[in-house]
């Protein structure tokens, strides 16, 4: 069998077995074979094997690999007694077996590879969900301590973070001859194995602390427990690793399988005492207390998720509070005008966004944003968003060009594939007169006093924010007489669902705006109604939010009216934004 031998730095002499198709060579953990410094790339160099022919290739590394002092460029077929130079570590390549010479911990075959000698391997148990538990019936006196123990591991709580310790406690207990005992627990994401809890009996042990990935991965592939008598000497283990590091001569490593048939952990006990070890009935009772195991994890499991939702309820309740609190309280008093406002997220927090600006000489800007996406990360860039909407519109007297600068801040913020639709309505009651600069939104729409119905602002362009630069925006202006109301809302309206899964849409709107109503006030409620009877209880995909803005006041004479006909006739002059 071919071999690797480093020569160099503090594992010299340690022996590698090429017995995979494939050897990857680096410092990651997760490399077949690891070299600890800090000039080997994460994944250096590899090794291949095709037939007898056994060839070496470097991985792009970032100092590069030499053979025989020649700099590696592509693939080299590798020869007896080859010298092998990985970053600073040097190691040589043997193309025959060799008996392998122990040169203390660091000796060592890292490629695991059955030959024959499995008999150090004293018992194998197949573990089923809840099955295991079956093997304490053979201990009577071990089962009571074993249930006593698990008893104490539950105790008054049932947080992860308490009970595993103490499962831990309770093993140590009933195996008065393991030095250690460890729980790793299977990440739901990654499904890799996570310690979650140690317990060394006595002095803890200088250094960090290592475990044998190998064993652990192999009882948690196999579901299979198992007791080694001496691991120094058992071809199960890769003798290089944590098993002999940490001189383990007797080791029991069980799966933890839940009541599904799901894989949550598994649990090792270990001795340094090879002449007292485990037998083959202390594996069946750990084995069987794993079982039992399982309900406990299980139990603490759901235990801190139910807390992890709890503490996540209470978080999107104090920021359901907190949007909240960036939001007008209640809408502003102008005079000659009348003002109505709704919002409601589909979740606790959302993105819909509106709110108020005074501006001098008496004007208000009456803003409406929708940004994309739901949830919490909506509704901080929602946040960030308002602020800057204020300071431009504050600071910049041309509506088109405010609306461009908040352009240019959204992109610098970097929020990568997220946009916001807005539209800003500039009301000037003094001159009964509406600027209206729209990026991407739902057109404004215009109901006279008769209850005429028309889109203002829908033939602008204007790109959504976030969307790209340097392109300017466009406003235009609109003249409102007496009993006129401007509705602004965002597409949790038009977009609403039915039972049979019908939009709203914007033609059902316009029917209910063109309905009698006496101000703005009973324009927003009875829109709000009617898509309430719409969705007649359907679940929320979408926040809503309006705002009615209107002009109050007598209502127009006969001539009022024939002039305000032919306004509705005319576009409205258009502004430019350069």
């Amino acid at each position: 069998m071919a071999t690797l031998q480093i020569q160099s730095g503090p594992h010299r002499g340690r022996r590698f077995r090429v017995s995979r198709d494939r050897v990857v060579i680096g410092r990651h953990p997760g490399c077949d074979v690891v070299l600890e410094s800090t000039a080997v790339s994460r994944q250096h160099a590899q090794i291949t094997r095709s037939g007898d022919d056994i060839s070496i290739e470097d991985l792009r590394s970032r100092n590069g690999t030499s053979v025989n002092g020649r700099p590696l460029t592509g693939r080299r077929q590798l020869e007896d007694g080859d010298e092998i130079l990985i970053g600073d570590q040097l190691l040589i390549f043997s193309s025959r077996s060799r008996s392998m010479i122990s040169t203390g911990a660091h000796a060592a075959e890292d490629i695991f590879e059955p030959d024959g000698r499995d008999n150090l391997i004293v018992s194998q148990v197949d573990i089923a969900p809840r099955a295991a538990g079956e093997g304490l019936a053979r201990q009577a006196e071990a089962k009571l301590r074993a249930v006593m123990g698990l008893q104490r591991a539950v105790g008054a709580s049932l947080s992860l973070d308490d009970v595993l310790p103490r499962l831990l406690d309770g093993l140590l207990d009933i195996f008065p001859r393991a030095d250690r005992g460890f729980v790793l627990l299977a990440d739901p994401q990654s499904r890799r194995m996570v310690l979650k809890a140690r317990k060394v009996r006595g002095m803890q042990e200088p250094g960090p602390l290592r475990l044998s990935l190998s064993l652990i991965e192999q009882v948690a592939r196999s579901r299979t427990a198992i007791l080694s008598a001496d691991a120094l000497s058992d071809s199960r283990f890769n003798v290089h690793d944590s098993v002999t590091d940490c001189r383990i001569r007797s080791v029991m490593c069980v799966p933890v399988v839940g009541d599904d048939g799901e894989l949550l952990g598994v649990v090792q006990v270990d001795s340094r005492d090879v002449r007292n070890g485990f037998v083959a009935s202390d594996l069946e009772l750990l084995a069987g207390v794993a079982g039992q195991a399982a309900r406990v994890v299980e139990q603490a499991l759901a235990h801190d998720d139910r807390i992890s939702r709890e503490q996540l309820n209470r978080d999107l309740e104090l920021a359901h509070r907190v949007q909240q609190g960036l939001l007008p309280s209640c809408p502003p008093a102008v005079e000659g005008y009348e003002v109505f406002d709704f919002y409601e997220p589909a979740r606790h927090v959302g993105g819909d966004f509106f709110t108020y600006v005074p501006l001098p000489d008496g004007r208000l800007a009456v803003v409406l944003a929708d940004v994309s996406g739901k949830g919490v990360a909506a509704a901080l860039l929602m946040a960030a968003l308002s602020a800057d909407i204020r300071y431009c519109l504050a600071s910049e007297p041309d509506l088109a060009l405010a609306v461009g600068r908040i352009n240019e801040s959204f992109l610098r913020g970097g929020w990568d594939d997220r946009f916001a639709t807005l539209v800003v309505v500039v009301l000037d009651p003094l001159a009964h007169r509406a600027t209206i600069c729209n990026a991407g939104h739902l057109p404004v729409f215009l109901r006279d006093a008769t209850g005429g119905i028309r889109t203002v602002a829908a033939d602008l362009g204007g790109l959504p924010l976030g969307m790209a630069g340097g392109r300017p925006y466009r406003s235009c202006t609109v003249d409102l007489a007496l009993g006129d109301t401007l509705l602004l809302c965002t597409d949790g309206v038009t977009e609403a669902l039915d039972h049979e899964s019908r939009l709203y849409g914007i033609d059902r709107l316009c029917r209910v705006l063109g309905k009698p109503a006496d101000g703005p006030k009973a324009v927003g409620r009875r829109l709000l109604a009617d898509v309430e009877r719409h969705a007649a209880g359907q679940v929320r995909s979408d926040d809503i939010c309006i705002v009615c803005v209107g002009r109050t006041g007598t209502l127009p004479t006969a001539a009022e009216s024939a002039q305000r006909t032919g306004a509705a006739r005319r576009t409205g002059r258009m502004q430019s934004g350069d």
